[in-house]
């Protein structure tokens, strides 16, 4: 593809610095981008520049906002078939991975908020009580910094800007410096609706950088608002830190290593057609991935032989080519990590599969599998963020719930068994945030985010506005109540003396 060069936006206004750094193609090593360079100062502006809009924005009517997410929708799907082919070459994701996910589901979700009523922003009102009555309505928290992972850039960023926009704040876009150019195509797409909306330039910023200096400016700048981060765990520490002294709301969607129960009534043909979806989606790089299989021991064997033979079958390639099912990791650096972690697990007695014939250039590595694991393990406790799996043979269900239980981990674990109502049970055991029964997909209108180190607060469909909203209570007298009408004046509609 063409090398292009991605200016920062502030205001409005493209800003070209004078340090750049190079963007790589993960399947050819060959650089596709150059990208500005930002440091605290440009960050700073940003966040001011959105600040400074954020009153006239938040004053606009929702349908006026909801409009400029519907035409951000429609410049994006014009461009659908050039924003998978860069998504290809920004991510490595796979041809199908890119149409369906990273640019498909990122348009619809940016035209799922602009259908939305204004009834997401009021909440029920109390009953009233002791001569009170109250109104509870959500209120934007002015700037809020948008901060995104590398793995599906444009849709976890759409994910935070559409309801952050949608709520009335304004917002500062700080993509992962790995594969900007997607998050910088949706800067482009929000720009040009804020102009032919008539609305300030400054509601939708954006920063870029190669190192942590941008983003730890906008965390810790005092206009900023809110905090929405995905990424790391180590990372969301610093931002929980960073975040404190200005009590900033923070939706902070962290790491996880899933862990999944195979019972002894599991089909085990079901159970690796799900799971060897860490393999193949995004080589891994998900951090929903069902990475620890905890396999009865009834079951244990016959999963593992059916896992190595779709392992047998898997083709690492170009991401482009129809027949290829594994694609790069982002970096090499990813690429090591993985590496060291792998490494690791067989210097600490695990058995591993790797499978051959990699590819000659690109950062890719082989889809593994790794048996006679233990929760004691470095693989069973750290995420890989790569196509491995990891199985440990259990001896029943106590056993199991106490592996999946045994990382610092709370994102996502999975139970697979032909007994539903006890799977159901079994669930109210495990920590994570979200329990899969024999299914490793998630619903997309459901509360999203993670328990212990995942994260903090929820996004998924509206539950994301906790997050990008303060309540605000308004109380007054009661409303008096409406006389009674006297049965005996029905009919005439004037009261009859009684006698006495």
């Amino acid at each position: 593809m063409t090398h292009i060069r991605v200016p920062a936006r502030v205001g409005g206004d493209e800003i070209f610095t004078p340090d750049t750094y190079t963007v790589l193609d993960p399947t050819t090593e060959l650089p596709i981008a150059e990208v500005a360079e930002c440091g605290a100062d440009l960050a700073g502006e940003a966040a001011e520049a959105a600040a400074a809009a954020s009153p006239t924005f938040a004053d606009l009517p929702l349908f006026t906002r909801k409009a400029i997410l519907a035409l951000t929708a429609d410049r994006l799907d014009a461009r659908r078939e050039e924003l998978i082919e860069l998504a290809v070459a920004d991510t490595g994701a796979r041809t199908a991975v890119a149409a369906e996910v990273q640019v498909g589901r990122a348009i619809d979700r940016l035209r799922y908020w602009a259908a939305q009523g204004e009834d997401r922003l009021v909440l029920p009102s109390p009953d009233q009580r002791d001569g009170i009555g109250a109104t509870i309505e959500r209120t934007p928290v002015g700037v809020v910094a948008c901060i995104s992972p590398y793995n599906f850039p444009l849709l976890a960023m759409v994910g935070k800007a559409a309801p952050a926009l949608f709520a009335g704040n304004t917002v500062v876009l700080k993509p992962a410096p790995q594969d900007p150019l997607l998050v910088a195509a949706l800067s482009d797409a929000l720009t040009l609706a804020l102009r032919e909306l008539n609305a300030p330039a400054g509601a939708v910023n954006l920063v870029l950088g190669s190192g942590a200096e941008a983003g730890a400016a906008l965390v810790a700048h005092p206009a900023v608002g809110a905090v929405s981060f995905t990424g790391s765990t180590g990372v969301g520490i610093d931002i929980y830190r960073n975040a404190a002294p200005g009590m900033k709301r923070l939706l902070l969607e962290l790491g996880g290593k899933g862990a999944v129960i195979v019972r002894e009534d599991a089909d085990v043909d079901q159970v690796a057609t799900a799971v060897s979806r860490t393999w193949t989606v995004q080589a891994g790089q998900v951090c929903l991935t069902p990475a620890r299989i905890l396999a009865d021991a009834k079951v244990h064997d016959a999963l593992v032989d059916r896992l190595l033979t779709l392992r047998a079958d898997l083709r690492h390639g170009d991401p482009r080519h129809p027949e290829t099912t594994v694609g790069p990791l982002i970096s090499a650096a990813q690429r090591e990590t993985v590496t060291r972690l792998v490494d690791t697990a067989e210097h600490e007695g695990c058995e591993v599969h790797r499978k051959a014939d990699l590819p000659e250039i690109g950062f890719h590595h082989p889809a593994t599998l790794v048996t006679g694991c233990s929760p004691e393990n470095t693989l069973m406790r750290e995420e890989a963020f790569g196509p491995v799996l990891c199985v440990m043979r259990t001896s029943g269900d106590d056993e199991a719930v106490e592996a999946a239980n045994s990382t610092h981990y709370g994102l996502s674990d999975y139970i697979f068994s032909d007994d539903t109502d006890y799977a159901r049970r079994l669930a109210r055991r495990l920590r994570s945030a979200q329990i899969g029964i024999n299914t490793v997909a998630r619903h997309p209108d459901a509360p999203f985010g993670g328990n212990k180190a995942s994260g903090l607060g929820r996004s998924g469909a509206t539950f994301a506005l906790d997050s990008y909203t303060d309540l605000r209570t308004v109380t007054r007298p009661s409303d008096p109540e409406p006389a009674k009408r006297d049965p005996s004046t029905a009919e005439t509609g004037r009261r009859e003396e009684l006698p006495a």
